[in-house]
């Protein structure tokens, strides 16, 4: 069993509830990233492709970089090449949304809400990491 140090039964709750919490918005925000950019028929006459691929494509380098910075943490190695790959998708992300949002003459306050998914799904990212980080050093200490 893992030696948790001070913290109790209810310490673990917490950090269980964080997690599957910080997990499911992060899901959320993928999903939510990814119909925004399959929605929109933004750039049909410049590449030729279908629309979920070039969504697939920014989603993939969210993801991957995620992934990624996961596996830099494990092996002990830089996490900033990873963090750079997903850094990409989620300004591609967020340049698709808000671009997409403008060209349909959407106020302000829509902009925003289109921003969101992405940049959410960033930063709860970053904190899973964080709190990914900690464990593993708490594990290997």
């Amino acid at each position: 069993m893992p030696d948790y140090g001070e913290r109790g039964t209810l310490g673990r709750l917490v950090r269980a509830l964080s997690l599957v919490t910080l997990v499911t918005v992060y899901v959320a925000s993928l999903l939510i990233t990814y119909r925004q950019l399959h929605a929109k028929p933004v750039l049909q006459e410049v590449i030729g492709a279908p629309d979920w691929t070039r969504a697939v494509l920014v989603m993939g380098l969210v993801i991957g970089g995620g992934l990624g910075t996961a596996a830099a943490i494990v092996d002990d190695r830089r996490e900033l090449p990873s963090w750079f790959l997903t850094a990409v998708g989620v300004a591609g992300a967020l340049a698709w949304s808000l671009w997409a949002s403008s060209s349909l003459g959407e106020d302000y306050v829509h902009m925003l809400f289109a921003a969101t998914a992405p940049v959410t799904g960033m930063l709860v990212w970053a904190e899973l990491m964080r709190q990914f980080r900690n464990q593993r050093r708490l594990a290997v200490a």
